[in-house]
């Protein structure tokens, strides 16, 4: 842990990367808050998750092209300037009496489709500035642990924010942490950020940069779809994304409706379950795990829906809370474990446009279960669609450990990048 702090190019990638994700911790509070008090409606909060989702999915088969072409650190700091500017225009917006929701939409469906710059962006950095592969997931494990720091403060500090000061000068505190996100990124070596094949565009040969674009695209898919086990792991993380949004709609409307908390009550159920995750990354840096790869993700499907069950049984913040932090724990290593393998078993010039292929498939799985979840809260109630989702995640883990059994093996089809 020590040799990862004592790299000065690790330290301002870090440092970037929780900035940034405590001003979207405060972004996303105060959108879905404004979106709850102006339409009341669970579906048009959905349609939030949607319009900046999947936007963000679909982009990314072009940005993993742009990651693996160009310096990806010039790309993170552009999508971070765009982005900013991007949420001072919302903070204007939310300034007019009667803004049309579309146009909201519209915003955030352009934040989305430039969001997987920085999201798979930062991800393929992470194996350059990590030198050395064994480290590779005790850096996995310390990005984890900041992620729910911010977690933890983040939604209970915004909540409060939302309270004092109202929704749009907490988006402009989102709009500030993406500006300085790009400066911190700009402090970074440029020969780690670098394209391995770069691309220049001459004059006259758009065509050919289109042709070649598109052919790169299906790179990514050849990469998984040429790996049985890559594939059935891509599945079974889009279900376990899938189940989870349901959570991601009704926890606003349970702490409102069910608690009568109000916003303060969404925060601190939010930072429950950082609180759990945290604890949980902290336990799995600390420890040697020598348990099955394909066991332990499936365990934590399973763990998941068990320990979110209660939400949908009991009506009391305090066994919601509890809920909360007992999930997270079991849910902290699915992401270090995850996104180490596939960081391990991607060589370092296709990354970009593999990891956003897998985006495109299991991105599409939370925003899938909070649009269902829109549409099927009036007829299931708030409580009864987290149950449902809890009882589907359950399903899905225990199919996975039989299907997730040999995902340690090395064994699959070779892959030539024309």
């Amino acid at each position: 842990m020590k040799e990862l702090w004592q790299q000065r190019s690790f330290r301002w990638y870090w440092l970037g990367m929780f900035l940034s994700s405590l001003g979207d911790q405060f972004g996303w509070m105060g959108l879905t808050w404004f979106v709850m008090k102006k339409t009341g409606s669970p579906a048009a909060m959905g349609g939030v998750v949607l319009a900046y989702m999947l936007p963000a999915v679909f982009a990314g088969l072009v940005a993993g092209v742009l990651l693996d072409r160009f310096d990806r650190r010039k790309l993170i700091m552009m999508d971070n300037i765009a982005r900013g500017l991007i949420f001072i225009a919302l903070v204007a917006l939310l300034q007019v009496d009667q803004v049309p929701l579309f146009v909201i939409y519209v915003l955030i469906v352009i934040a989305g489709i430039l969001s997987p710059l920085s999201t798979a962006g930062a991800q393929t950095l992470l194996p350059r500035i990590v030198s050395d592969k064994n480290q590779l997931v005790k850096a996995n494990g310390v990005m984890e642990t900041q992620w729910q720091i911010v977690y933890m403060f983040g939604p209970a500090l915004a909540g409060v924010l939302i309270g004092l000061i109202g929704e749009a000068y907490v988006l402009l505190i989102d709009a500030a942490s993406f500006f300085v996100c790009a400066f911190c990124f700009s402090r970074l070596p440029r020969e780690l950020t670098k394209s391995a094949n770069p691309t220049v565009i001459v004059k006259g040969q758009m065509g050919v940069f289109f042709r070649s674009l598109w052919s790169d695209m299906r790179t990514g898919y050849r990469y998984i779809f040429g790996r049985k086990q890559l594939i059935i792991l891509v599945f079974f993380t889009f279900l376990f994304n899938m189940s989870y949004g349901p959570i991601e709609i009704a926890l606003p409307l349970y702490a409102n409706q069910d608690l009568a908390g109000g916003s303060v009550a969404l925060g601190m159920l939010w930072s429950s379950l950082a609180i759990g995750a945290l604890l949980g990354s902290l336990f799995f840096s600390t420890v040697t795990w020598k348990l099955p790869l394909g066991s332990t993700l499936a365990g934590i499907i399973v763990a998941w829906g068990l320990t979110t069950l209660p939400i949908a049984l009991f009506s009391r913040l305090e066994i919601a809370m509890a809920s909360m932090v007992v999930a997270g724990f079991c849910f902290a290593p699915y992401n270090i474990m995850y996104r180490s393998y596939l960081q391990k078993q991607v060589p370092d010039a296709l990354l970009g446009r593999v990891l956003t292929s897998v985006r495109t498939i299991t991105g599409t799985g939370m925003p899938a279960g909070a649009a269902v979840s829109g549409v099927l809260i009036p007829f299931l109630g708030v409580q009864g669609i987290i149950g449902a989702g809890a009882a589907v995640c359950i399903i899905f883990g225990l199919l996975a450990f039989g299907a997730l059994k040999n995902l340690e093996d090395s064994s699959s089809l070779p892959i030539e990048e024309r």
